[in-house]
């Protein structure tokens, strides 16, 4: 993950966080301005000014911020020490380990006669019991 991230994340809490800036926030708010790359942070900035949310999470290759599905290099590039933003809308992208898919299983269906016919007995037999 690129250092940029947390960085932009922290400052968003600090600037989202309820009440006032306390003199100690916007201290640290400062620092982590600073500490940011100006191109980074003018990007940031105008995401905040437009009122559109800076980050968005990509779940199986889909922004969450736009739900576009994004560009197969994109998503090969989660790995990376990069930071990548959407193509679309432009938020910062964090991406979330994916959870793997259950297979779904489908129920028995008879293919010939015989199988249905045994079928709907023992479902007579078991609706009887």
């Amino acid at each position: 993950m690129n250092a940029s991230l947390p960085l932009l994340q922290e400052l968003r809490s600090l600037e989202t966080a309820a009440g006032d800036l306390s003199p100690e926030r916007e201290a640290r708010a400062a620092e982590l301005r600073a500490a940011l790359p100006p191109p980074v942070l003018a990007h940031y900035n105008r995401l905040v000014v437009n009122g559109t949310k800076p980050f968005a999470e990509v779940r199986r290759g889909i922004c969450g911020g736009c739900h576009l599905k994004l560009a197969a290099w994109i998503r090969q590039a989660a790995t990376s020490d990069e930071l990548h933003l959407c193509e679309h809308c432009g938020a910062f992208l964090v991406f979330v380990a994916e959870e793997p898919v259950r297979p779904v299983v489908a129920p028995r269906v008879a293919r010939r006669k015989v199988e249905r016919i045994a079928l709907i007995r023992a479902a007579a037999v078991a609706a009887v019991h």
